[in-house]
């Protein structure tokens, strides 16, 4: 058995980190480790996995972190994973982080990265000779490299849909690489658990709200994704909204077609590149991706439009941003990582309604 320890483990991201494991086969759950709601059963703070998984959450201290485990899973906020990963990998443990820290190849990407994100501005690396050993972790692209790797950044959520849905288009250079707009929704939930004014409920029902417009960290990653698949650099808007939903990510992505196509043409493309992969379902040529459709499961559906008279592609990917676009991918990286089937544990059909 893969022993896995949690740190972070009473949030959204390491609970559902939980859930997925506690069905894996393969993989154990060593420690429980976090900064609050410790010196208790995880199931005190959430009833539904009494009986399940009733292991006492310890104070995540230096000390304990990495201790009698094959992998750390870092569900924590920017800053924290980079403080512990150099240690860690000398020690012959493997880690996975779900917050920015390891997404970028180099410190002048990072840097780019955190001058985006409020609470990171003018912070330098911790671990800036780990990141060309690094992986970004989205399997559908960087599979082969995730098996492998000593340290794997898990992508951002709003960044998972919006790669899979201009990926195929970006490399097959249908598209103008300057000409990307994606108009992004989510779910309460991807702000995490911690409250605010801004995410009472009072304040988001009956509400869509945009923020950090066309300043989101994650067009950081998304952008250079990209790029690598077009080979020039891309040009991206993102506006982001929360929606007065709990959980899920629908982005609407649209760009420039460089050629007259149609809509079966485009989804040729897409079909051609997706014929593989076990998460991503590309829907028929007339049906939208909706969020239910996806809800409770690591899918990304996707649906291709071309607006013919104005030359213009439109991409809908939708995400359940707490699955594939955090817990579920995580565990697809760590199957990877640990030489199981890449579906192992995320077998679940969609939750409805």
């Amino acid at each position: 058995m893969v022993r896995a320890q949690i740190v972070g483990a009473t949030g959204y991201g390491g609970l559902g980190m939980v859930e997925l494991l506690l069905r894996h086969p393969h993989f154990t759950i060593s420690g429980l480790l976090a900064k609050t709601d410790v010196g208790r059963p995880l199931s005190d703070f959430f009833p539904h996995l009494r009986g399940f998984c009733d292991r006492v959450v310890e104070e995540a201290e230096p000390e304990r972190i990495g201790r009698d485990c094959d992998v750390v899973i870092f569900a924590t906020p920017d800053g924290v994973g980079m403080q512990y990963a150099a240690d860690l990998v000398a020690r012959g443990v493997r880690v996975l982080d779900y917050s920015g820290d390891f997404r970028f190849a180099s410190p002048e990407d990072y840097a780019r990265y955190a001058q985006l994100h409020p609470s990171l501005r003018g912070r330098p690396h911790a671990a800036p000779d780990l990141l060309p050993r690094a992986v970004y972790g989205l399997p559908e692209l960087n599979r082969e490299a995730i098996r492998t790797a000593p340290v794997v950044g898990n992508p951002g959520c709003f960044a998972v849909a919006m790669i899979l849905g201009l990926a195929p288009a970006v490399q097959a250079r249908i598209v103008d690489p300057r000409s990307l707009i994606c108009d992004g929704k989510t779910g309460i939930s991807g702000a995490g658990k911690k409250p605010s004014q801004v995410h009472h409920f009072p304040e988001r029902n009956e509400n869509v709200t945009p923020y950090r417009v066309a300043s989101h960290q994650h067009t950081v990653e998304t952008t250079l994704t990209l790029s690598r698949l077009a080979g020039e650099p891309v040009g991206l808007t993102f506006v982001p909204h929360l929606l007065p939903v709990t959980r899920g990510i629908i982005c609407t992505l649209y760009a420039t077609l460089t050629e007259p196509l149609t809509t079966a043409q485009v989804h040729a493309v897409y079909q051609a590149f997706y014929r593989e992969e076990p998460f991503v379902r590309l829907l028929p040529p007339g049906a939208t991706a909706t969020l239910k459709a996806v809800l409770g499961s690591n899918l990304c559906d996707i649906s291709v439009t071309v607006d013919e008279p104005h030359r213009r592609l439109v991409v809908v990917s939708v995400i359940d941003n707490l699955l594939k676009g955090q817990a579920g991918v995580a565990l697809q990286n760590l199957n990877l990582m640990f030489g199981f089937p890449e579906t192992l544990g995320l077998e679940r059909v969609p939750l409805y309604p």
